[in-house]
């Protein structure tokens, strides 16, 4: 099952509505309560129950920010449906967005928007394809990212993709690695200078390099460095030359 996430907002409303979808034997189904909530619904369960065909729901599990959750899944007849009984002004906007822009686009494409985020991500790949090289008393910076950064950004509905809205490829491990660094020098930390390297190798053409791997007492300082230093003063500026999307989803990895 393959989940996407989209974004909606109407020209009389600030607020972005998310709406998520998954793909089953080729069908895009819709989460009902996403669809009920755009289109004004106060009660959305209710709104489904109304308005909805039971033929055209089904229920499956999908990622929430609390782990794998059962959701009500509508098919596009029924978002029809729930369109048409809507009063909320917005109500033929967004069936114009869902039904002339993104469903054509997934059904061309497999993807809506500048980026294909169906492709497994290199960040993963490359978490995958390195882990064997890393003495099990120290950590790689990507290593680590997987198990944290990575993890978080899942956790709350957002995957790292392949490339950005440009092409290029996502490499958040570098910035941090560049910059964690630095901060161990500028910090005087004890630490600063013993770390070890190992060849770091691309799914791509890309030669490998030379990366930095630290002992396991440093990964303490790393994650404090990453979610008080990096998150809060670098990621935004990172992801939003790559991959703007990400920006709706950093501020609920600092509890905002």
């Amino acid at each position: 099952m393959q989940l996407s996430v989209f974004k909606f907002q109407s020209d009389e409303e600030q607020m972005l509505n998310e709406i998520r979808t998954v793909e089953i034997d080729g069908e895009i189904w819709f989460v009902a309560s996403d669809v009920a909530k755009t289109l004004g619904y106060k009660r959305p369960s209710e709104a489904v129950r109304q308005h909805c065909k039971e033929k055209g729901t089904v229920k499956d599990r999908i990622p929430t920010e609390g782990g794998d959750q059962e959701a009500l899944l509508i098919n596009e007849p029924n978002v029809y449906r729930l369109i048409i009984k809507s009063q909320l002004p917005a109500a033929e906007a967004f069936e114009t967005w869902l039904f002339e822009e993104v469903v054509p686009s997934i059904r061309k494409k497999g993807f809506y928007g500048k980026i294909d985020r169906t492709q497994l991500p290199n960040f993963y790949l490359r978490y995958k394809d390195n882990l064997h090289k890393i003495d099990r008393n120290y950590f790689s910076v990507i290593s680590e990212l997987f198990v944290t950064l990575n993890a978080e950004l899942d956790k709350v509905g957002y995957e790292i993709p392949d490339k950005g809205i440009k092409g290029q490829g996502m490499y958040p491990d570098i910035s941090v690695g560049k910059i964690f660094s630095n901060y161990l020098k500028k910090t005087e930390s004890p630490f600063e200078g013993l770390h070890k390297y190992y060849n770091h190798s691309f799914p791509d053409d890309r030669a490998d390099v030379e990366a930095r791997m630290y002992p396991i007492e440093v990964l303490p300082t790393f994650r404090k460095f990453v979610f008080e230093k990096w998150i809060p003063e670098n990621a935004q500026n990172y992801f939003k030359e790559r991959d703007p999307l990400a920006l709706d989803y950093l501020p609920k990895l600092l509890g905002k």
